[in-house]
């Protein structure tokens, strides 16, 4: 009899636990999103939340400019309800099929509003309202700020529930975003108008931001012909460059070449990283570091 009781009793409590167990799964799968690169992973937790799981496409180390993701990525990708995309060939290719999988799925596109850089035959900045430009937009917290928005306006579309905390949230963001641009002003501050060469047209942003120059040894995805090689070790040489950054991601040939012509330094630098706050500092703090030794 109480064998039966302690059944009956376990049976009353299963019922009424298992509804919302089945509840806060299904919450918890309703509320995943996607984003491309790591640095956007960072920006919409830092708004979502614990009511948000973010997962990553291009995985760390990666290049989103190379990056092709498989069908089994895809697949599992496609269970999100967002996706925060940042203009890449690579994404035109994988919403169809994410779409197939999810019709439903919500593309946000983080260019709209941003007041984009398109690149000369030099990869210097200008401004540029279409396509083909500069995808690192989150090198500016300025720009980052109102990506921001896009984020937060998103999510609270699609997760009406969390208003309140999304809006608390992106003030918070907001804030911070404020305060390492003021940061990096002042650390950068002495360099106004200095140019640094690169072998990845990654800094336009950063350096628009900052009263930078970049000037990139890559020319299209490419290693300079000759022509353009000694084009820009002339440019360099007028430009008193004693330091080339290079990323990890791409190949760093050009830049040991070149370094050695000028006798350059040859600093890595990550702006893919997904501590986002952290890899702003670095990257103001080594370039300050390095511009300073320069004449």
């Amino acid at each position: 009899m109480i064998t039966k009781k302690i059944y009956f009793i376990l049976w009353m409590v299963l019922a009424i636990t298992l509804p919302a167990f089945c509840m806060a799964v299904e919450d918890k799968r309703s509320h995943e999103v996607l984003v491309s690169i790591a640095p956007y992973q960072f920006a919409v937790k830092a708004i979502g939340g614990a009511t948000v799981t973010v997962d990553l496409l291009v995985p760390p180390g990666a290049s989103f400019h190379t990056f092709e993701p498989t069908p089994k990525q895809i697949l599992k990708s496609s269970h999100a309800d967002i996706w925060f995309r940042i203009g890449e060939l690579f994404e035109n290719r994988a919403i169809q099929a994410m779409r197939s999988h999810h019709p439903s799925m919500r593309i946000v596109d983080l260019r709209e509003g941003v007041d984009l850089i398109v690149f000369d035959s030099n990869h210097h900045c200008h401004c540029c309202p279409n396509e083909g430009a500069d995808l690192h937009i989150w090198l500016s917290p300025k720009m980052m700020k109102v990506q921001a928005k896009q984020i937060a306006n998103a999510l609270t579309e699609v997760y009406p529930e969390h208003r309140q905390q999304y809006a608390e949230r992106l003030e918070k963001f907001t804030a911070q975003l404020d305060a390492v641009d003021q940061e990096i002003r002042d650390i950068l501050k002495p360099l106004k108008a200095r140019t640094i060469l690169v072998s990845h047209p990654s800094y336009g942003y950063f350096a628009r931001d900052y009263g930078l120059e970049q000037m990139s040894i890559e020319f299209e995805g490419k290693d300079p012909s000759p022509r353009q090689l000694t084009e820009l070790l002339n440019q360099a040489r007028a430009s008193h460059i004693k330091t080339i950054y290079i990323q990890n991601q791409y190949s760093s040939r050009g830049a040991n070449l070149i370094a050695g012509e000028l006798g350059a330094n040859v600093v890595a630098l990550d702006p893919y990283s997904g501590d986002y706050f952290a890899t702003l500092r670095e990257i103001a703090l080594r370039i300050a570091e390095q511009e300073k030794k320069a004449p």
